[in-house]
């Protein structure tokens, strides 16, 4: 899952259905987010040997 910020929110796509998503910074913090789409859960709190991708542009 690759997470970029904008704003007050991340854009993140979906692994399993490719759909765009816009989640607040705060519930990030919480864990588990789901898709807006099909509703597939994902766990956001890194474990070892596995990091997410934060993409950033200038």
């Amino acid at each position: 899952m690759n997470i970029k910020l904008l704003g007050d929110y991340y854009v993140w796509y979906c692994d399993w259905c490719d759909t765009r998503n816009l989640t607040l910074q705060q519930k990030f913090a919480v864990g588990v987010v789901s898709c807006g789409a099909c509703h597939k859960h994902f766990d956001t709190t890194a474990r070892e040997g596995e990091h997410f991708a934060l993409c950033g542009g200038f």
